[in-house]
């Protein structure tokens, strides 16, 4: 998959550490793979939930942090849309963001 905005991902390892290899662990397997629907992402990401709108919300480090993107299958791309704390998750709408 082609992954849209990844320095939204570089700009939070930046600041947070400890999610660096979270991010590049999901970083390597979606890229290295073409997602054609939801049950493929639950494939390769088992703890991920399915968000209405094409949204899926994976657990970064341990679910310390949280990664929300838009993925569209067709043209086989995921947009990163919101990558932060359980805090800042809590004040977004997965499903709008």
């Amino acid at each position: 998959m082609l992954i849209v905005y990844l320095e939204k991902l570089s700009a939070f390892a930046k600041k947070h550490a400890d999610a660096r290899k979270s991010l590049a662990t999901w970083q390597d397997v979606t890229e290295k793979t073409v997602w054609k629907n939801k049950q493929d992402v639950l494939d390769d990401f088992p703890n991920a939930k399915m968000i209405k709108n094409n949204r899926a919300r994976f657990e970064i480090k341990q679910n310390t942090y949280r990664l929300i993107v838009f993925i569209n299958y067709d043209a086989g791309s995921v947009v990163v849309r919101f990558v932060g704390t359980h805090n800042e998750y809590d004040n977004i709408n997965p499903e709008t963001i």
